[in-house]
C-alpha cells in the first residue's frame, strides 16, 4: 500500500510499492461500477501515471524530476465520477477528500475558504501530514466557480474568478498553511503546512454547453 512508503525512514523505489497497473486498476473499478469503461480506462491510466511519477521523485538515484499533473472528470450528475474515485483511493489506502465547489469564497468573505479542502483531506488521515500530501482531492462542481458574466451587478467576482485564481497555486503545487481545525486564518493562529506537489486533484463537473 502506498501509505507503507511513510511507515519507512528510507525511502522505496517504484518497484517496492505495490501499484496496481491501469489494466489492474480498470479491473477492480469493474466490481464496483457498471459501465462506465472509457471513464474507467483513463482514470486508471491518469492515476497510475500520476503515482508513477511521484515515486521517480522519490527516488534519490533519479535526475529526472517530473512535473505533477492533475485530472478532469466530465459527467452528468449521478454517473458515478466521485464514486469512482472514492474507489480508486480505496483501492490504493490513501486519503480523499470531496470539496463542494460551489461553497468556496475567496478569502474575507462567507463561505469556505479554498485551503478548507486540504483541512478536510486531513481530517481523513487523523492529520498525518505526509499522508494527506499523497492523497487525491476531488474539487466537485468545479464547472460552477467558472468567471461571471460581464452583465452581472457584483463589484467582484468572490465565488468564480477569484476562487479560481486562489485553487491554482494550491492545484499546481506549493506549500500551503492550513488552519488545524478550518475556519478562517488569524495573525496569531498556528498552522499546518501541507506541500500540495504530490496530490492528485481532480476537477469534477457537468460543464454543460461545453460542447
Amino acid at each position: 500500500m502506498l501509505n507503507y512508503i511513510f511507515s519507512q525512514k528510507k525511502k522505496k523505489n517504484a518497484e517496492e510499492i505495490n501499484l496496481l497497473k491501469p489494466e489492474e486498476i480498470k479491473a477492480f473499478l469493474d466490481e464496483y461500477v457498471i459501465g462506465q469503461d472509457e471513464a474507467k480506462k483513463v482514470l486508471s491510466v491518469a492515476v497510475y501515471n500520476h503515482y508513477k511519477k511521484i515515486f521517480n521523485n522519490l527516488d534519490d538515484n533519479n535526475d529526472i524530476i517530473f512535473e505533477k499533473s492533475n485530472a478532469v472528470l466530465l459527467g452528468p450528475t449521478g454517473s458515478g465520477k466521485t464514486y469512482l474515485v472514492k474507489n480508486i483511493a480505496k483501492m490504493l489506502d490513501v486519503p480523499c477528500y470531496i470539496q463542494d465547489c460551489t461553497k468556496i469564497t475567496a478569502s474575507g468573505y462567507v463561505g469556505s475558504d479554498v485551503e478548507d479542502c486540504l483541512v478536510g483531506l486531513l481530517r481523513t488521515c487523523n492529520y498525518n501530514v505526509k499522508l494527506a500530501e499523497m492523497g487525491i482531492v476531488v474539487l466537485d462542481e468545479g464547472d460552477k466557480i467558472c468567471k461571471k458574466e460581464a452583465g452581472m451587478s457584483v463589484t467582484r467576482d468572490v465565488s468564480g474568478e477569484c476562487v479560481q485564481q486562489s485553487l491554482l497555486k494550491i492545484v499546481e503545487g506549493d506549500l500551503v498553511g492550513v488552519p488545524p481545525m478550518g475556519g478562517r486564518k488569524h495573525p496569531e493562529q498556528e498552522l499546518i503546512y501541507v506541500n500540495t506537489k504530490n496530490i492528485l486533484f481532480i476537477l469534477s463537473g457537468a460543464f454543460v454547453g461545453l460542447e
